[in-house]
């Protein structure tokens, strides 16, 4: 009996290290001053602003992301920001 408690445990604790690594990570675009900007302008990358990860804010462009890294965690089923080493003209 105690084998088998012992096999459940580890497949649920596997089970919910694997949903918490799939999810997707929130992201705010900002400025060199951390004002919300329009995702846009991040996608651009001629304008300054970049992303920040898990920061909060009231939402609303030009308010202030508190908190957050600039470097995101990755994880499963995420997006890069790379072109994969892709060389081509």
């Amino acid at each position: 009996m105690r084998k088998s408690r012992e096999v459940q445990l580890t497949l649920l604790a596997a089970i919910a290290l694997s949903m918490t690594a799939c999810r997707d990570e929130h992201r705010d675009c900002v400025d060199a001053q951390n004002h919300l900007q329009s995702d846009i302008n991040c996608r651009a990358e001629t304008s300054g602003s970049h992303f920040v990860y898990g920061g909060s804010s009231g939402g609303n462009v030009g308010d202030t992301v508190v908190g957050g890294s600039s470097v995101s965690r990755g994880g499963f089923g995420g997006t890069g920001g790379g072109d994969g080493g892709a060389g081509g003209e």
